[in-house]
């Protein structure tokens, strides 16, 4: 309740934060944004021992330490980019705040991000329950599951910065017209992130041993974490697709459809986690649900953005337009 409490108050720094950087990156410019970023997780790193453990006239605050950390962490950023905005002369110096609101692009806006945002707000509930689930085998299976997806997440925070540019660059070539290069720029992203994604599957399938036991050592937890990561290994391919396939149907305007595929699929993982517990595999098969559905959900949104783009190159033959 104390963390809770304390990390409310920056809550708007934390919101504002992500809009901010993704205004920015939508105008070709993702280095401001990383390095604000940075900045704010090497400010955490810093603060976080400091504030939790003390050290000399800084006293231990314990879990508020951690909380305030991640506040003071996440203000900083925030003022990062207001020094950035005042400095900008591209894109801000054009907003004016406190004119008359238009109602019809706030439409516009809420049309396109409640999909993601309800995407976004569904996936840590079912994690949630998932991570009940897992909890019914011991301190042990929650411990592996949450050291495992900080290692798997090297695969798909790659493929979620390439997600943020392919939505920027498809969105700016369809907004000019150029609709060849939008399409030639999800063919080039798709695949990068495929050779990401064949990469993390090699390093998490052959060295997911050595790479957990840097962050739990105990032999007794190694067999647990390397199943992890071996099932999981799976559908580093796919959950790339889908990341980047997102942010492509993002670029086109059309959020509904992959939000609605992540929800339904990732929502399955509830009962087939069930299912294949409760069967030989055990704990294993909680694994397997994870990673069945970011196959399934990898290749039904690739298959989708394939159909939504033979629709849009058949309506742009019968007008005339190049494809």
């Amino acid at each position: 309740m104390i963390y809770l409490v304390i990390v409310a108050l920056g809550m708007f720094s934390t919101f504002i934060n992500q809009i901010l950087s993704a205004i920015i990156t939508t105008t070709g410019n993702s280095r401001t944004p990383f390095l604000a970023m940075a900045a704010g997780l090497g400010i955490n790193f810093f603060l976080d021992p400091l504030l939790i453990f003390g050290l000399g006239p800084v006293p231990g605050m314990g879990v508020a330490g951690a909380a305030a950390a991640t506040v003071l962490a996440q203000v900083i950023v925030t003022v990062l980019f207001w020094l950035y905005i005042r400095r900008d002369d591209h894109l801000f110096r054009h907003v004016r705040l406190f004119s008359k609101p238009d109602f019809a692009v706030w439409g516009e806006i809420l049309k396109l991000s409640i999909p993601s945002a309800l995407q976004s707000a569904v996936f840590p509930l079912i994690s949630m329950v998932i991570a009940r689930l897992i909890a019914s085998w011991g301190d042990d299976a929650v411990a592996v599951q949450k050291v495992g997806s900080q290692i798997e997440s090297v695969s798909w925070m790659m493929a979620d910065g390439f997600s943020v540019a392919v939505n920027s660059f498809i969105a700016q070539n369809v907004g000019a017209g150029n609709y060849r290069r939008a399409k030639k720029g999800y063919r080039v992203s798709l695949s990068i992130a495929t050779i990401w994604g064949i990469f993390c599957t090699l390093l998490l399938f052959f060295g997911g041993g050595p790479i957990f036991r840097i962050f739990i050592p105990d032999p007794a937890l190694l067999p647990m974490g390397v199943s992890y990561l071996t099932i999981l290994a799976y559908c580093q391919i796919f959950a790339c697709w889908e990341i980047i396939t997102t942010g492509a149907f993002s670029g086109f305007g059309h959020t509904l459809t992959p939000s609605l595929v992540s929800m339904i699929l990732t929502a399955m993982r509830i009962p087939a986690a069930l299912a294949l517990s409760s069967t030989a595999l055990e704990l294993d098969g909680i694994w397997w649900s994870i990673s069945l559905s970011a196959v399934g959900k990898g290749l039904l949104v690739v298959l989708l953005f394939c159909l939504f783009l033979r629709r849009k190159d058949a309506a742009r033959r019968r007008a005339g337009l190049p494809v």
